[in-house]
């Protein structure tokens, strides 16, 4: 086997273990609000202690998305902060602190029609 083709294969196993990790992005199981199930994501993926970037996705069951949604977001250490819609596709997003991964909570307070609700989600990833 030529030297090129070794320093190949040694670069694309690199590669591979590189991207490979042990982390799991946080994906919390949906909950639902009158005829809505609201999901939420981070950026990045996996949560870190600092600044995550939280996505609130709001769909309406068996109607797709919903813009008429007023969203609030704090974690344990901030305070209520509006999150600003991305578009009209139901989707509204806001920066928070995390400190602690393990025990931090996400808070989500949604308004919509005069009627209000609030949701937990917890921050540590299951099995953890």
């Amino acid at each position: 086997m030529s030297l090129y083709c070794r320093m190949l294969i040694l670069c694309m196993l690199a590669t591979l273990f590189a991207c490979s990790t042990d982390e799991h992005a946080w994906a919390p199981t949906p909950q639902i609000w009158q005829d809505m199930s609201i999901r939420v994501e981070t950026r990045p993926s996996v949560l870190r202690p600092g600044m995550n970037e939280f996505l609130v996705i709001a769909n309406r069951q068996q109607r797709g998305f919903t813009s008429d949604l007023m969203v609030d977001v704090r974690t344990d250490h901030s305070n209520w902060k509006q999150a600003m819609p991305d578009g009209a596709l139901g989707v509204y997003r806001r920066a928070l602190p995390v400190k602690d991964v393990q025990h931090d909570h996400l808070y989500v307070r949604l308004k919509r029609k005069g009627k209000m609700g609030e949701m937990t989600f917890k921050l540590a990833s299951p099995g953890k």
